[in-house]
């Protein structure tokens, strides 16, 4: 049986067991969130997050529901942190290819496979404000209440509320946008 508080009781002595429960429990969610916010280095940023919290987590006073905010918001500040450090020194990008063989050695797919509806979903996620997107991404996609949330980003409970109606408003315009798109003409008319 899994008890949380013993778990981390256990975690801040430096069990390898409790901390691997711990990292099984939440590393998912932290690698969905990462890549719903368009974060290519998704599983990189997680384990520098997972290092940051070893550091203070014998300092940590809290439940689960606790810890996974402290994760969350030190994934948020590395994330920030490498989008501020590749904006600063692009890195310039030397490839020598044989052109007969490009598209045979090289692949342009993610690291990270998805499944359809996954894939679907991160590319909807991509089409509204990224502020939107992390809300609705943390709600929806890892379950945290609005309260927790606002603990991460910094902002008001209220003010997250609000911009996860206006995420899930905008979403349902990406969406059925889409589906007009794709939808054919049932009827024609002449001319």
């Amino acid at each position: 049986m899994f008890d949380p508080a013993e778990t981390i009781a256990k975690a801040k002595t430096g069990d390898k067991d409790a901390l691997a429960r711990l990292w099984s429990l939440l590393n998912p969610g932290l690698v969905r969130y990462l890549s719903s916010l368009g974060c290519s280095s998704s599983e990189d940023i997680a384990s520098e997050s997972w290092i940051s919290l070893s550091k203070v987590l014998l300092r940590f006073q809290g439940n689960i529901s606790a810890l996974q905010g402290l994760l969350f918001q030190i994934a948020r500040a590395r994330l920030y942190d490498q989008l501020r450090k590749d904006y600063r020194r692009p890195r310039p990008t030397l490839m020598v290819v044989d052109e007969n063989t490009f598209h045979d050695q090289v692949s342009i797919e993610p690291e990270i496979s998805y499944d359809e509806s996954s894939s679907r979903t991160l590319g909807w996620l991509s089409k509204i404000p990224t502020s939107q997107a992390e809300v609705v991404s943390l709600r929806v996609i890892v379950g945290m209440s609005h309260f927790e949330i606002s603990q991460i980003i910094g902002k008001s409970e209220g003010a997250v509320r609000i911009l996860f109606f206006r995420g899930l408003e905008n979403l349902e315009k990406v969406i059925s946008g889409e589906e007009k798109g794709n939808s054919s003409k049932k009827f024609f008319t002449s001319a």
